[in-house]
């Protein structure tokens, strides 16, 4: 069993509210209001913005060029997917300069904060397990979904952004590398990273209920 997967399975309800949220339910059957999407995908580009800062810092806590070296393949994915996300909006009627002047709401304050503050207290594990349920849980909720997404559902093109072989690998490879930071590490260090887990878990059903409540 990978360390993801023990992370996962160990947040139990924490994990399981966020991949079943009913903002996913409601994209697979094609019910999410638009404005609660359109709502989301501006905050979700602001996320992002904040999401490569914090996997800068893998560079930054780098203890040899194997770790610079992912972090950069890492961030350079994410700044492919932010055009495409500007693209995206662009085809839900938000425009480029709509998206500039976004503000960040409280959800995406505080989970993107926590992130770069486990990055900046701890080194790389701490880092990439704060920021794994985000690539992790997309990857799951695209498996997951694809198959009972409704015909003809506005919301499909989203759906199979995340279902993609490319974003299957990228989340694969985030649940590699984190497999080999943590190889070395005690019980006590193990407990500390599931607690980032379960929270940085939380933090993303809340960004969905952000999203259904559009506040």
């Amino acid at each position: 069993m990978s360390i993801i997967q023990q992370f996962s399975q160990n947040a139990g309800r924490d994990w399981l509210d966020y991949i079943e949220h009913d903002f996913v339910q409601q994209l697979a059957n094609g019910t999410l209001p638009k404005a609660s999407f359109q709502h989301y995908l501006k905050q979700d580009y602001r996320f992002l913005f904040q999401y490569s800062r914090a996997i800068s810092l893998g560079i930054f806590k780098a203890n040899n060029f194997e770790d610079i070296q992912f972090a950069q393949q890492m961030n350079a994915g994410l700044l492919s997917e932010i055009q495409l996300h500007i693209d995206y909006c662009c085809q839900w009627g938000i425009s480029e300069s709509e998206l500039f002047a976004t503000i960040e709401s409280p959800a995406c304050v505080a989970y993107t904060r926590y992130v770069l503050d486990c990055g900046m207290k701890g080194g790389l594990a701490e880092l990439y397990t704060a920021l794994a349920p985000c690539a992790v849980g997309y990857a799951e909720i695209a498996r997951r979904i694809q198959p009972i997404s409704v015909p003809d559902n506005p919301y499909q093109s989203w759906i199979d952004t995340y279902a993609s072989s490319e974003f299957q690998a990228d989340s694969q490879s985030l649940c590699d590398y984190l497999d080999r930071l943590c190889q070395p590490l005690n019980q006590s260090q193990l407990t500390e990273l599931q607690h980032i887990f379960n929270t940085a878990s939380r933090m993303e059903t809340a960004f969905w209920q952000m999203g259904l409540d559009r506040n």
